[in-house]
């Protein structure tokens, strides 16, 4: 009787109480690989450059920007009008900034993780605010083959997924 009771009540734990195991948001899908505008021929393999929290000090609105970059970016960089693969820029309901706490932070189902801490500065170009991840909330990309039904066909095409990963 006493080890039934002892594995009803693990049971019940494992599904009863939330788990806080890492959580993993999609936020967008960007091309594989990218074309420089003077060398169209060339395809360049696209990677996760670097990211950042921002926020809007007005709205109380938190966002998070990622980078991406190309091997030769040095290259074609300055000469090239599109600058590379575009960046991502996303604002989740979850992602909140609580300028109370100097804090920006993803609150999921009760569960609230500080990704940045907010504090204000003073500089030659005046007062800002400096958004400083705390390594709680990182970013990640995984390569992927995505495929798209126009209709008539099914297009297949190679991608990077890009998350967000809560601890």
């Amino acid at each position: 009787m006493k080890r039934s009771f002892s594995l009803t009540a693990l049971i019940a734990l494992a599904v009863g109480v939330p788990l806080y195991a890492n959580t993993r948001i999609k936020i967008d899908t960007v091309p594989s690989e990218y074309a420089p505008i003077n060398s169209p021929t060339n395809r360049e393999p696209v990677s996760l450059s670097s990211y950042r929290f921002e926020v809007n000090e007005q709205t109380g609105r938190a966002r998070v920007v990622v980078e991406y970059a190309y091997p030769d970016e040095l290259t074609y960089g300055p000469d090239d009008p599109a600058r590379g693969p575009r960046s991502t820029i996303v604002q989740l309901p979850e992602l909140t900034y609580d300028p109370g706490a100097h804090a920006v932070a993803y609150d999921s189902n009760g569960k609230k993780v500080v990704c940045a801490t907010v504090s204000e500065k003073s500089g030659l170009l005046g007062r800002h605010l400096e958004v400083k991840s705390t390594g709680a909330c990182t970013i990640s990309t995984e390569f992927t083959e995505h495929s798209e039904d126009d209709g008539w066909s099914i297009h297949r095409f190679p991608a990077l997924d890009t998350y967000l990963n809560v601890r």
